[in-house]
């Protein structure tokens, strides 16, 4: 990787911004890639040094790695996060709203509470959250969806999407959960992510399945709450991690009053779409209908395979929906989710949501 003139400036003024002292600098010099700041870049001169050690890394090779690595220790500044996605290094926008002055006009029209750094600074932290879900069966063809934390150690996909596992074809031990898989746009992998893997028992919390009616019940919401081994929502993100690097955490579940569905209003979809990294899909006039019971929201938001088991935010990255599925028919209109109003219900109902809101591991 080359940077231009303009991209130089622009990381070494995010790198200032993302790591505003010479130790915070040289702990992640030092951590992540076992280097030593001084003997890269003597002085007092913050931005000299910056520019220095951007300089070494890209005639050693591994600006790339820098990049990346700033982000797993500052995952949600958001001119790190901006400067990023220019390579991929972070969730990328779509194509209408990365011209300039496209999401903060969006924002705006929206009457979001939120300004673009702080809407961008959110997406960063939601990027660490939402993992690729990989079940390999039993004649090694692999099936991938996508899933998100809601507590430190629980994962909430859907029902369809380890059905064979909850139906005891493969075991659990062909699950894992991939967080952070980064890719260039020429498909150079940075990262192959971070892998964890369900509990041997125990491991799916609770469940409801899919129904081909067109009207679910309560009961039908298409889920499945399951159990990693480990706490990734207490880990910082990325391998040797710094002494300075957030959590991970978890998207926290909302709670009452919950989200109304207002035709024609925004609706984003953060996916893992044919297991690539991940995506943003969004439309600004998404939302279609809910149905008469409060099971079934509908949306045109495009979604792609690998898809099934995102998380839907509205316009100030509040949680609202889990996606499940799209319009069968031959010419597709729609795509549909679970509103969390009914899936939080359900889990009130299985003596669950207390304590999933109260932000502790589940064992």
């Amino acid at each position: 990787m080359k940077l231009t003139g303009q991209q130089y400036q622009q990381l070494t003024n995010a790198l200032l911004e993302a790591f505003p002292s010479k130790i915070r600098l040289a702990e992640l010099v030092q951590y992540k890639f076992s280097k030593n700041l001084d003997s890269i870049a003597m002085g007092d001169d913050l931005k000299e040094i910056v520019f220095k050690l951007i300089k070494a890394a890209q005639a050693e090779g591994w600006v790339d790695k820098l990049i990346a690595g700033a982000r797993e220790s500052n995952p949600d500044n958001p001119a790190l996060f901006a400067f990023a996605q220019e390579f991929n290094l972070a969730i990328a926008m779509p194509q209408p709203l990365s011209a300039r002055g496209r999401l903060e006009r969006l924002i705006k029209k929206s009457n979001s509470f939120l300004d673009v750094n702080r809407w961008r600074e959110r997406l960063g932290q939601i990027e660490g959250q939402v993992c690729r879900v990989e079940v390999t069966n039993n004649d090694n063809s692999r099936e991938f969806g996508t899933g998100f934390l809601i507590a430190p150690n629980v994962v909430i996909t859907n029902y369809h999407v380890v059905e064979s596992v909850i139906l005891k074809q493969p075991t659990s031990s062909n699950v894992i959960l991939r967080f952070d898989y980064k890719q260039l746009g020429d498909g150079k992998i940075i990262n192959p992510g971070t892998e964890y893997r369900l509990v041997e028992d125990d491991w799916l919390i609770d469940h409801s399945p899919y129904t081909n009616n067109p009207l679910p019940t309560a009961d039908e919401l298409d889920y499945a709450l399951l159990r990693v081994d480990g706490v990734p929502g207490e880990e910082p993100i990325g391998k040797n991690p710094d002494p300075n690097s957030p959590k991970r955490q978890w998207i926290e579940l909302p709670q009452e009053p919950y989200y109304q569905f207002v035709p024609d209003t925004p609706l984003f979809i953060v996916q893992h779409p044919k297991a690539e990294p991940l995506k943003i899909a969004f439309d600004t006039e998404a939302i279609i209908t809910i149905n008469e019971n409060g099971t079934t929201v509908k949306y045109k938001t495009n979604t792609e395979p690998g898809s099934s088991g995102s998380p839907c935010f509205d316009i100030n990255w509040n949680l609202v929906a889990l996606h499940h599925s799209g319009d069968p028919s031959w010419k597709p209109s729609y795509n549909a989710g679970s509103p969390f109003s009914a899936i939080c219900a359900r889990l009130e109902k299985q003596g669950l949501l207390t304590n999933l809101l109260k932000g502790e591991a589940m064992w």
